[in-house]
């Protein structure tokens, strides 16, 4: 038995001679055409063709009369002949068995022993009949009997869904009945058969069965019963009572299969799996029927508390309560998941980022329970001043204030707070901060209102509404000034530059060393004030670090920035090292430096090792690993073969922002660069809005496939709101960051690059 698919049905008359002999249709036609015969016997003619068995069959010629038997495939000789007409010409006829004749040559018997075949082959029109389908129920293992006629001829019994039985696995089988044992694969529906047995036909076969169903349903039971308890933990067995439990062959609730369970004709058992929710238990039949054993309520732990309440971000919260030990996973609002013990009670760190709310306990079974919490905030008493003035530092002086991270003088001047205690921080008051009341921003980015603070413009000069506008270097700039009968002077990043003061208008041009975030400072004769200038250097800051022209003949070396010729720990990874220089020989002839330590003239680790020809400029982009070479190894010395060099420079590639990590990090076969992930970069820091650069380098020949993606350190999953997989990514990328992204990364342990065959060479953002 086996179940196959059903490839067309009849349910019209067979002729089983076309299907027997697969020849083509008998007919009428006579089979001699001599002409009838005064003395011999002749066979000119019989019929009808096909003959009903049981049926009477005619036979037309000379002198038949003297025919002592008509002989028919399957049955033999008959002799009960009946002669319609003597002579010439003449008929005979004879009746057919019900059973026994078969396709094939009939021939005729004379008295003298001549026999006389008949030249076209007998065929039987044959009405096979479905009558019955008994028992009306059964079950897997029963017998079932299929009565009607020419059944004989049926070589498969089919069930519901195409589920198939082989004459050869037939209990019995004749013209009149099928006894076949019920498959487990059966289930309830019409109950036929087919003239082929489709089960052992070649694959490549083409023969199409002809199928004739019952037209009553015969009803193919299940294992029935319910669930003894409906309220079930995880681990604890469930236990279900009723009948035709073997017949089950697999148990399922929701999507989660239960492997093991034990089974037998009245009960069935089995332990529940934790990651089972509240579903419907269903038992499974080798027909693949489901029958629902009853609705199952899971176990879900309860009577939860969390204290202390409040909790402060950085302290241990504790969860108690009944059946905790089911919890697999606990989730803040705005901290995501976070990493939790599991005991008597569930202790965890309240992270900072965590917002007040519901923690919610999550389950293996994807379900969960909350429990809510409250969070300690800070508390401003006083202020060390009170009115404050303008461009001066202020102290608030209170409690837990700890956990403040920015604090806001009216209007919206946002101003970020460092290394605060738990009972008073001091911040510098903008000098276009309004009497007002003072808000404090949290970690978890809520905030928390301070009372009034009054504030006193500067005495001295400062500039009460600071332009947004960016500045190139070498350009004026141009601000209009409070107090300027007091202003001295003017520095930029601490030197002096000159200035004009027409009123209380201020010019000065910008240094052309200026760069981005180069601090602007008014001195007055009672005071300075210091302001963070909004410059746009461009796409790079060249700094030349030496200038000459020194010739490196047959393997000289550059020294003048080694041995303290220069300070190395002020370079950052990042930052490209620059080379100019020019060929002593013949153009197209071979020449070539080498970056070195100082120490011993070793190959600077990291470095491209020997370059031949190079181009001029040629910019190489400094690593930690040669960085930490020039500090460790006395600088850097330029070695080589018939080259001039004629200056080095250090610059700042400002087209991708600040570098944030800068390495050599193979992914290779889905490794992931993990550096600014748990506490390796301080994501607070990023806004929306900014640009995350992403270089890298393939590791595949052109062409290939590679990739990477972005992913939050906490699971790996999948950065929120970003691009997903990359596909040979272009260097550098740049992915423009949502507040999606940028919560993930705060809430989820940073930033994790995961990716196949490539090698992720620096991370900048702008």
């Amino acid at each position: 038995m086996k179940t196959m698919k059903k490839i067309i049905k009849f349910s019209a008359i067979i002729a089983s001679c076309l299907l027997a002999l697969g020849l083509a249709s008998c007919s009428h036609k006579e089979l001699d055409t001599d002409q009838f015969s005064s003395k011999e016997v002749t066979l000119n003619a019989y019929g009808p063709l096909p003959v009903a068995r049981g049926g009477v069959l005619r036979f037309i010629g000379s002198n038949l009369d003297q025919v002592t038997a008509v002989n028919i495939p399957g049955v033999g000789s008959l002799t009960n002949i009946t002669v319609v007409k003597s002579g010439v010409p003449s008929e005979i006829t004879v009746t057919l068995p019900k059973d026994g004749p078969e396709p094939g040559t009939v021939s005729i018997t004379t008295k003298d022993g001549k026999t006389i075949n008949a030249v076209t082959p007998i065929c039987y029109t044959e009405p096979i009949s479905i009558e019955s389908v008994t028992p009306a129920t059964v079950y897997p293992g029963d017998e079932l009997t299929i009565e009607g006629d020419y059944l004989n001829l049926m070589h498969e019994v089919i069930f519901e869904k195409d589920v198939f039985v082989s004459e050869n696995d037939f209990v019995s089988h004749d013209r009149y009945k099928i006894v076949v044992k019920v498959p487990a694969e059966a289930r309830t529906g019409a109950v036929g058969v087919g003239d082929v047995d489709e089960i052992n036909l070649p694959e490549d076969s083409k023969v199409i069965a002809n199928q004739i169903f019952f037209e009553e349903e015969t009803v193919v039971g299940t294992a029935e019963g319910s669930l003894v308890k409906t309220t079930l933990k995880a681990g604890e067995t469930a236990t279900v009572k009723g009948s035709h439990f073997d017949l089950v062959t697999a148990v399922k609730i929701g999507n989660v299969e239960i492997e093991d369970f034990k089974a037998s004709a009245s009960q069935l058992t089995f332990t529940l799996p934790a990651e089972a929710a509240d579903e419907d238990v269903l038992m499974v039949m080798a027909s693949g029927v489901e029958v629902s054993a009853g609705k199952l309520e899971t176990v879900k732990p309860s009577e939860l508390k969390a204290a202390p309440a409040p909790v402060k971000a950085g302290q241990t919260l504790t969860v108690t309560g009944k059946d905790l030990d089911l919890v697999t996973g606990v989730e803040l609002p705005n901290a995501g998941w976070v990493e939790f013990q599991n005991g008597e009670a569930i202790t965890f760190e309240m992270p900072a980022a965590a917002q007040e709310g519901d923690a919610i306990l999550h389950m293996a079974n994807g379900l969960s329970v909350t429990v809510a919490y409250t969070l300690v905030k800070p508390v401003v008493k006083s202020y060390s001043a009170n009115p404050a003035a303008a461009g001066s530092d202020v102290t608030l002086n209170g409690t837990d204030l700890d956990l403040v991270t920015a604090v806001t003088f009216a209007p919206d001047l946002v101003v970020e707070v460092k290394d605060p205690a738990a009972d008073a921080l001091t911040v510098a008051v903008p000098t276009a901060a309004e009497t007002g009341k003072i808000l404090l921003s949290l970690a978890n980015g809520t905030q928390v209102e301070a009372p009034e603070l009054a504030i006193d413009k500067p005495a001295g000069a400062y500039i009460a509404v600071f332009p947004e506008d960016l500045y190139a270097p070498g350009t004026m700039f141009i601000v209009d000034i409070e107090n300027a009968d007091h202003l001295t002077g003017v520095q930029v990043d601490g030197v002096d530059v000159n200035y004009i003061l027409n009123g209380s208008t201020l010019y000065f041009s910008i240094p052309a060393d200026a760069t981005r975030g180069s601090q602007l400072t008014l001195v007055s004769d009672n005071g300075s004030v210091t302001y963070t200038m909004n410059i746009d250097p461009g796409d790079f800051i060249v700094t030349p670090i030496w200038t000459g022209s020194f010739e490196l003949g047959s393997w000289g070396g550059l020294q003048a920035l080694a041995w303290d010729g220069y300070d190395w720990s002020t370079v950052k990874p990042g930052q490209i090292l620059r080379i100019e220089a020019e060929s002593a020989l013949a153009e197209g002839e071979w020449w070539c430096y080498t970056l070195k330590s100082g120490t011993k003239w070793d190959p600077l680790a990291g470095a491209p090792g020997q370059i031949d020809n190079p181009t001029n400029p040629y910019d190489i982009v400094l690593t930690q690993e040669m960085i930490d070479d020039l500090i460790a190894n006395n600088g850097l010395v330029i070695q080589g073969y018939m080259g001039i060099i004629k200056r080095v420079c250090i610059v700042d590639d400002l087209r991708y922002g600040t570098t944030i990590w800068s390495g050599s990090q193979e992914l290779g076969n889905w490794g992931g660069l993990q550096a600014l992930a748990w506490g390796g970069y301080d994501w607070s820091t990023v806004k929306a809005g900014q640009t995350l650069y992403i270089h890298s380098t393939p590791n595949v020949a052109e062409g290939e496939w590679y990739c990477y993606t972005l992913k939050s350190g906490t699971k790996w999953d999948d950065l929120a709101g970003g691009p997903g997989q990359i596909d040979n990514p272009e260097s550098p990328l740049g992915i423009k960051l949502t507040q999606e992204m940028v919560d993930d990364l705060n809430n989820n342990n940073g930033l994790v690059i995961q990716g196949y065959m490539v090698t992720i060479t620096a991370v900048s953002l702008k």
